[in-house]
Formats: C-alpha cells, structure tokens, sequence
C-alpha cells in the first residue's frame, strides 16, 4: 500500500485525543544545507508503532528552531499506512544528560578523601597531646609537686635514660605528624581536582524545543519520521586556493582554483556525521525588490526674517523645555551643520553591513561528497567543495611611477557549472606561498585576473629625461611646463611573456589650461584605461631576454595670471 505522508506544522496547544501510547524515540540529524545565514535541519527518528493513533515525543531539539518551519514525514519502512495528523510544538526546560556512573564515581572518591583527611586531623592531634603529656612527664623527677617535698638527689644514668626515652618518642611523634600534614596537602590538591571535574559534569537546565507528532497507523508498522526545520546560527563563507605552474615554451601555464567553505554553527546540537549540502541562497533575505516613491521638485518659499529683538524677553517653561530639546538634539547630531550629512553617513555604514556577501540574482547548492561533522561551539569546520584546473595566460603589469617592481598576473576563464562567490584566496606559485588576494564574483566562462606576487624575471626602469618650467615665448603671457620619462622593460624569463606598463598623463577640467602630447612620445594601446581618466596602458609581448622601451610625456600651459596645480 503506498505510504500516505503529511506534513503540517500547527502552532497549538496540545490537544485532548485519547491515543493508545506515547512513544520517546532517539533522532539524530541527518542531513543539513547550510545557507549564507541559516540553515535547514533534517533529523530522523525510527519508530515502530502498533495500530491506532499514538504520539511521538521528541523531546532533543534545540530551542532557537524557527516554529513555522517545522515539517514531518512519515516514512514506513515497509507495506503500511502511516498518517502524520498534526504538530505540537511546545519549549521548555530540561536536564542536560551527564554522566551519572561518573559522576557518582568522582563523589565516592572526594567521600573517601575526606575521610581520610579527617583521620589524618586526628593523629595530628592525638601526636600534639602525647607529646605535651611526654614533656610533662619528664619534668616531674625534678619538680617538687608541693612545698613539702624535698628536692631528690639527681641520678644521672637515670637522666641519660630519661633523655634518651624522650628524645626517640618526640622525634617518633614529630615525623607522625609531619607525614600526616604532607598528606592533608596531597589530599587537598586531588580533592580540588576532581571537584573540578564534577563541575564540569553538572547537570544545567537548557531550554529546548519538544515535538509531538499525532499520528495514527492503520496496521503495525515501522517507519522513519523525517523531522525539518530551520536555524539562524549557522553559516558559511567561502576562501580559495589558487595554485599557479608556470609553463615553457612548449606547455601551457595551469593554474588550479580549489574552491573551499568555513562552516560554523552554534545551534546547541551537534552535526555528527551528516550529508551537508552549501547553498547560495539567502532564505532571510529580501525576496522582492523595494517600492521606489515618487519624488517632486516644490518651490521653496523663503520665510521671513523677524528682527532681532531689543531686549531679551522672559522665557516660559515650555520655552526653556523646547531650546532644552533642541540643544540635546544639536548634541546627538555631533554638531553636524547639515542633516543631509548625516543621512549620508548611516547610508554608508547600512550599505556596508549589506556588502559582506554580493549574490548576482542565482544561487547554487553544492553538496559535500562525505559526511562530516560539525560541533556547536561556533570554531569553523573547513570542508573542499571542487576543484578545477585551466589554462591561464600570463601577463606582467607594472606601475613604475608607484612601484619599480613588476608583479606576475595570471588571466584564466573560470570554469564550472555554478557560480563563485566573492572570497579570501591564498597563492601559491610552483608549490610555494605567495601571499593572499581577493577572488570576485564570477559566472561560469567569465574571464578574471589574479596577482601572484612580484616577477623578478622582469626588470624595470623609469627615468625622467626633461623638464622644463618657465613661460613660452616673448610676446605671449602663458606659463607652460614639460616632462618627458623614458621607461625600459627586460624580460629575463626564457619564455615569452606579456608586459603591460601604466602611466598617466594630467587632465584639465579649466579651458584655460591646456594638456597636449609632445611628439615622439609612444601612443598608449588603451587610453583612459578602466574608465580612468589620463591613466594609459601600454602592453607588449616580449620575447625571452629582449627589451624594450617607452616614452612618456606631456606640456601643460596656462595664463600667466592663474595659478595651477596637480591634484591627485
């Protein structure tokens, strides 16, 4: 018979049914997707249930679920008919499980130390009076006990005995005391240890969710109840590992992308060998884009201006309560002059907040090859989603005007089936670290670039060649200053490699001021480069061990009467 399976959540007390038991099964997770925020939990629980209607108390589920995601199914292992007929939820407190056998074991040993300890203060007492009483014993042949008796004559083989007695008893007494203290102390030392380990076995009081599933079984049967819900304390982010062989003359540069995810939960349950699946999708997020009102441009009518008055008027109460306001409000602004300014600046902290992670309208799931495990103390889990290896273009980019060094790039098409998202990823070239960089948001096939560090196999030179300042011509009254660099590249490497140089050349926004070229400077292959105004690249394919060269300049002229400057 196919198996009838519902799933409903309702958010009731629970309800006056008689049902023909109760049953307390043990669930365990299953499965989980961990989302950018969130996550879904699947928990199943074995159950076999007679005929009729039952109850299924589970009673092991973490407090902070969300309730209206809860969902049940049932899932018979065998022919039968099992029907989930409502959901009850309900929190409440309950004890943590310890360790009762330990527990009781750790207290029957400080009973037993204490025992002994106070034994112990026993012989350190009973020692301490036989040795006052032995003391007072020995003063006795030379002491009269009253005034009528008469001083004894002193035999001295009798006092050598005496001596000798004492001495061996007090020194008997004295190490059985001192061997007891030294006991009491190792005692104290165990006995605080294992109260510290019965503390950390001590039942606490946690605050959990109890699920009671109403079902009703048309005949015995055993089944699986498949129990989902979802959680706000947990996550995932993405991170990287690029790997860059470089190639030779006759074998392409690979460069490996290992794409990687830190998930961390704090749930209050533990993801003990669970099939996890990573999503892209933000199920807290927003699922529709925002209403945008209507603006109006109004006539602004100027209010006059009353005069000021000649002499200060008395102040009401309600007066001095309003200036009282409004001087706090100044205070809270910060002093700010213009309320637009500080709308601007909560915009900026709110659009920075929503920056962490960009999602580009798709989502993808990646699901974890093996089971893992993930515990609830909120340290990261590291798992490896994929890999892929491809062909990567080299290129060495300069900016010799910032930098003199030339650093390596790597150009490659990412290749895949879903997307990657923005994250940390760490270098490595030819097998060694190289530091770490940035990974953009990416679409399958999309073309992006890495930097793998600076290229000591390309030498770079920037000189400046001409300068020259001062005003142009007798009858003009301009100003006019030129400057001319002359850049070398050497390409050290036995392979032939790309090299891209940046250099820029000042812009004017003033008609006045006028920006031209000097002849037989090199003409950029990109202009405006990135959309950057006057910053020109210039790229060129250099064979191994050649050289080569560019020539960078500009005149600037002005009216002698304005007075100019370079702004960055």
């Amino acid at each position: 018979m196919k198996a009838f399976i519902t799933g409903l959540l309702l958010s009731t007390a629970l309800s006056g049914v008689s049902f023909a038991a109760d049953f307390s099964p043990i669930s365990k997770v299953d499965a989980v997707t961990v989302y950018l925020q969130g996550a879904d939990i699947v928990r199943l629980a074995k159950v076999e249930l007679p005929q009729g209607e039952h109850r299924v108390i589970l009673k092991d589920l973490p407090a902070n679920i969300d309730p209206q995601s809860i969902r049940v199914e049932g899932l018979p292992r065998v022919a039968g008919s099992l029907a989930v007929v409502s959901v009850d939820t309900r929190n409440q407190f309950t004890g943590e499980v310890a360790n009762d056998q330990q527990r009781l074991t750790i207290e029957r040993a400080i009973q037993a130390l204490m025992d002994e300890r106070n034994a112990l203060d026993t012989v350190i007492s009973d020692t301490g009076y036989q040795r006052q009483f032995l003391l007072s014993m020995a003063e006795k042949p030379f002491t009269p006990q009253s005034s009528t008796d008469t001083l004894k004559s002193i035999d001295f083989t009798q006092i050598n005995g005496l001596l000798e007695l004492v001495g061996s008893r007090l020194a008997a007494l004295a190490k059985t005391s001192q061997t007891a203290q030294l006991r009491q102390r190792d005692i104290d030392v165990a006995t605080q240890a294992l109260n510290s380990k019965l503390a950390a076995l001590a039942p606490g009081q946690q605050f959990q969710t109890e699920v009671v599933i109403n079902v009703e079984a048309s005949e015995a049967v055993a089944a699986d109840l498949r129990v989902s819900y979802r959680v706000n304390e947990a996550g995932w982010s993405p991170y990287y590992d690029a790997k860059l062989d470089l190639g030779t003359a006759s074998q392409q540069s690979v460069v490996e992308v290992i794409q990687r995810a830190e998930v961390i939960q704090s749930t209050g349950e533990t993801w003990d060998d669970v099939a996890l699946t990573l999503s892209t999708a933000r199920p807290s997020g927003a699922t529709a884009a925002p209403e945008l009102a209507e603006q109006e441009v109004a006539v602004i009518i100027a209010q006059p201006v009353a005069p000021a008055p000649t002499a200060e008027p008395m102040l009401r109460e309600s007066d001095e309560a309003e200036l009282a306001a409004d001087s706090k409000l100044k205070q809270l602004a910060g002093g700010l002059a213009k309320p637009e300014q500080f709308t601007e600046a909560n915009n900026a902290i709110n659009l920075q907040k929503q920056a962490v992670v960009e999602i580009a309208g798709f989502q993808a799931n990646y699901k974890i090859e093996t089971r893992v495990s993930v515990d609830n103390s909120g340290q990261s889990k590291k798992v490896r989603i994929n890999s892929a290896k491809q062909n990567a273009k080299l290129e060495v980019v300069a900016v010799p005007r910032l930098d003199p060094a030339a650093y390596l790039t790597v150009k490659y098409a990412m290749k895949g089936s879903g997307p990657q998202l923005a994250g940390p990823v760490n270098l490595y070239l030819q097998g060694t670290y190289v530091g770490q960089g940035q990974m953009p948001m990416l679409n399958p096939g999309e073309e992006t670039k890495l930097g793998f560090g600076v290229d000591d196999q390309v030498k770079i030179t920037r000189n400046e060649t001409r300068r020259v300042s001062g005003e142009e011509g007798l009858l003009t009254a301009s100003n006019v200053e030129e400057r001319v660099w002359d850049i070398s590249v050497e390409n050290l490497h036995d392979v032939a490699m790309e090299v891209t140089l940046l250099d820029r050349v000042p812009f004017a926004s003033h008609s006045d001021i006028e920006i031209t070229e000097i002849a037989g400077m090199t003409k950029p292959t990109i202009r405006d480069f990135e959309k950057r105004r006057g910053v020109h690249a210039w790229s060129e394919t250099l064979e191994p061990k050649a050289k080569a060269g560019i020539k960078v300049g500009y005149q600037i002229s002005w009216p002698k009467t304005m007075q100019v400057g370079l702004v960055d």
